[in-house]
């Protein structure tokens, strides 16, 4: 059985319905990665928990998910921005 993942395989109401948490999960985990290979799990967590408030508010579809899971080689600016700007605004002192 052959259980790679093709894109292929979904329809068009799938691919524009929403993101899953394991999509936001896996992109979390993708652009946290360290040089060395090992996992920065702060950044995975910060990473995760936009991409799922984004899949919440409907700004994060199963296509374009997939897609920064496949291809993207960084993490979109817009979303960076908002981790930072998130940061910045609930930092204790």
């Amino acid at each position: 059985m052959d259980k790679t993942f093709n894109i292929d395989n979904f329809d068009k109401d799938r691919l524009s319905g929403p993101a899953t948490w394991n999509q936001c999960d896996a992109i979390g985990k993708k652009f946290a990665k360290r040089k060395d290979g090992s996992l920065d799990w702060r950044r995975h967590k910060q990473i995760r928990a936009c991409l799922y408030n984004e899949l919440k508010q409907g700004n994060l579809n199963f296509d374009y998910a997939s897609n920064l899971i496949s291809t993207a080689k960084r993490l979109p600016k817009k979303y960076a921005d908002k981790i930072t700007g998130y940061l910045a605004d609930n930092l204790e002192a």
